[in-house]
């Protein structure tokens, strides 16, 4: 019960949460669930392969549905993670897998940057300066 709890919480957002996301969300629905159930879950449902989980630099996890395969763009300031709607380049795998002969599992294709609202912050803080593109 739990499981599913946390599953389609997970499901129903599109947002790329946090553990501390989801059992904030899955307490108004079962207020005894505890913060070590839902770590607990979601490693569960990562393990089985129905989600997947972000790492970004030493920022909390964030969790997805697993669903169509598409790239991600992080801010490097707070955190922000999005789905991009560029087409995900099946072609560049089969390329990968030609030159190194490996057979390939997966591969993540993560774009870094400063996002509009952390861009807005620092130009309105006095002396404010945007990092350098790289």
């Amino acid at each position: 019960m739990q499981r599913q709890l946390v599953s389609r919480i997970i499901e129903s957002r599109r947002d790329h949460p946090t553990a501390q996301s989801v059992f904030e969300q899955a307490r108004e629905q079962m207020p005894s669930i505890s913060l070590g159930t839902v770590y607990r879950n979601l490693q569960l449902l990562v393990d089985q392969g129905r989600l997947l989980e972000r790492k970004i630099g030493n920022r909390p996890a964030r969790y997805e549905a697993q669903r169509q395969r598409h790239y991600h763009i992080c801010c490097v300031e707070c955190g922000a993670l999005e789905d991009l709607s560029v087409p995900y380049q099946e072609i560049l795998d089969r390329r990968v897998q030609r030159m190194v002969r490996y057979q390939l599992q997966e591969h993540r294709m993560e774009f870094y940057g400063i996002c509009p609202k952390c861009q807005q912050r620092c130009q309105q803080k006095p002396g404010g300066k945007q990092r350098a593109a790289s």
